[in-house]
């Protein structure tokens, strides 16, 4: 089929989608092909031609559906376990079958922009090369790679190369506008039962705090590596007085901006801005095993305590529990957060 026609056609079934799924769609669209903006047959045509064909495949499936199955995904969220086949897979764009592709550059970063400081980064490295990695034990994450460990809200932009250790900024689900203000997190997949620590409050001090870290290495005036030295003057940093003082102060305010707890240690603030954990609320299941309960709690549950049921369920490994799994993807979709909804698949299935 020529590339005009397929356009024809990708346009006529996008104009048939319904209004509550065009945000999973443009989610889709940035996650897979990087496209941000509106559907139209004139931004099409620039599309390469693989990306086109991947977009009208997918199109294809959509209309499969649309026609022959309708509801096919809340009609399979609805069986028992027993009832479902392994895999469905023809329709349903994005929760099922996933183009299979090279990597996108910035992925991970969903609708937000990459930080003008993340990219000063990039030019740092690709100036000192080898250099800044050796002395400064990090290279900076392009691209998307996540663990079983990784909280879908997170945003991996910096990797220590061992153990899996990688650090990200922390959208809280979407409730950051700016990275450059977000918590950063340390995300160490090997440390069982402590794989997640908030280490920073926003990106500068992550820096800060890596110039004092390091500069403890360095005894009285022996001169700091020229990476490190280019490091503190590009970004003007200074280094933190007390490590610990600033640990403890970090504690104690993430402490204040969170409503319910997790296990994980990261937590869920209030989506309403109300320091106060929400009324609806209830304490985090226990039994996990009654699928009937947790329905039940989910039904009575606030945006906040639905967002605090999915960090529970990632950090106690319930996701391998396809019916756990399903209810989390259920709450994501639910409060449209269809970024975080693929970046749990990512890890899942």
């Amino acid at each position: 089929m020529e590339k005009k026609a397929k356009i024809a056609f990708i346009m006529e079934e996008y104009r048939l989608v319904d209004e509550g799924f065009r945000a999973q769609l443009a989610a889709g669209l940035l996650r897979f092909f990087s496209y941000k903006g509106d559907v139209t047959a004139e931004a099409l045509i620039s599309w390469a031609d693989h990306d086109l064909e991947q977009l009208y495949n997918m199109m294809s499936g959509m209309r499969l559906t649309r026609l022959y199955v309708p509801d096919v995904i809340d009609k399979y969220a609805g069986m028992e376990s027993g009832q479902l086949p392994s895999r469905i897979s023809f329709g349903a764009f994005a929760e099922t079958e996933r183009p299979v592709e090279e990597p996108r550059i910035h992925r991970q970063y969903g609708s937000y922009e990459v930080p003008f400081a993340i990219r000063c980064l990039y030019e740092l490295e690709a100036e000192l090369g080898r250099d800044m990695e050796r002395d400064l034990g990090l290279t900076w994450q392009r691209y998307d790679r996540r663990y079983p460990s990784t909280p879908p809200d997170f945003i991996p932009f910096a990797s220590s190369g061992a153990d899996g250790i990688h650090y990200c900024f922390v959208t809280d689900f979407g409730a950051v506008t700016n990275l450059e203000v977000a918590y950063i997190a340390k995300v160490s997949p090997m440390d069982f039962g402590s794989e997640i620590r908030v280490v920073a409050r926003n990106l500068n001090d992550f820096l800060r705090i890596l110039c004092t870290d390091l500069s403890i290495l360095h005894h009285g005036s022996e001169e700091l590596s020229p990476a490190l030295q280019k490091l503190k003057a590009v970004f003007g940093l200074t280094e933190v007085a007390d490590l610990k003082e600033y640990m403890r102060d970090l504690r104690e305010e993430r402490e204040q901006a969170i409503c319910i707890h997790t296990q994980d240690t990261v937590g869920v603030i209030s989506l309403s801005g109300s320091p106060h954990q929400p009324a609806a609320a209830e304490p985090l299941p226990q039994n996990w095993e009654d699928r009937h309960a947790l329905q039940a709690y989910l039904a009575d549950a606030s945006a906040e305590a639905k967002l605090a049921f999915v960090r529970e369920a990632q950090f106690l490994k319930k996701l391998t529990d396809r019916r756990v799994y399903r209810l989390c993807k259920r709450v994501l979709k639910e409060l449209g957060l269809y970024h975080e909804l693929y970046n749990l698949a990512e890890i899942v299935e």
